[in-house]
């Protein structure tokens, strides 16, 4: 008899640890995850993150990534629209012209988009421009909503001052075309604050960091 119910004691004791084991709360995986791929890994922005402008976009990517030291980004919004960003490449100081990892770092203006989600895109520079060598990375993003402040006038056609020709040296309210060659201090400008100046008008914040690099790289 007393055997009897020891066996029954146990038989409870397990069923009871089985339904506590599985009724105990799952712990849920973050909801941002750096991006990885087998050529390039993302940082930031992670999956489902929200950004704004500027967007620092932080990573590594194989040499073979890069072509002259850079390659080209998108950013789409819901509806596939583009939206323009500056400058429209991301580039790297470090040498590219190896098969291990090379690290990035760059920051982007955009206009705000109209969809509250959207779609960054990192492209693997083909200058081949065969599509068997094409290649990219897709980042499902959101944006983050801006008002403009109580009392504060409307930006000149909704949008803000953003960096815009071939690399990234102009600040102004629209796209600008200028020729491609790079010079040294144009990097300078990838860091600096394109806003509005004490004028009204659209420009880079000349900080002691600016003047500094500006006059190390003439």
């Amino acid at each position: 008899m007393n055997k009897a119910l020891v066996i029954i004691f146990a038989i409870l004791v397990v069923t009871g640890v089985g339904v506590l084991f599985f009724n105990q709360p799952q712990i849920a995986p973050p909801l941002s995850e750096p991006t990885e791929h087998p050529l390039i890994r993302v940082e930031t922005p992670r999956l489902g993150d929200t950004i704004k402008s500027p967007l620092t976009i932080r990573g590594e990517a194989s040499g073979g990534w890069f072509f002259e030291a850079s390659f080209p980004i998108r950013l789409l919004d819901a509806s596939g629209n583009e939206i323009p960003l500056s400058p429209p490449y991301i580039m790297t100081a470090a040498d590219w012209m190896t098969t291990e990892f090379v690290p990035f770092e760059s920051t982007h203006t955009f206009p705000a988009p109209t969809t509250e989600t959207g779609t960054l895109i990192l492209i693997k520079d083909n200058p081949s421009g065969l599509p068997e060598f094409n290649d990219q990375i897709e980042i499902p993003v959101q944006f983050e909503k801006t008002e403009t402040p109580t009392g504060e006038e409307p930006l000149v056609g909704g949008k803000p001052c953003f960096r815009t020709g071939c690399s990234g040296q102009v600040c102004s309210l629209k796209e600008v075309i200028t020729t491609c060659e790079f010079l040294p201090q144009y990097a300078c400008y990838w860091t600096a604050a394109c806003e509005r100046q004490a004028d009204g008008e659209c420009g880079f914040t000349q900080t002691p960091e600016l003047i500094s690099c500006l006059l190390q790289n003439q």
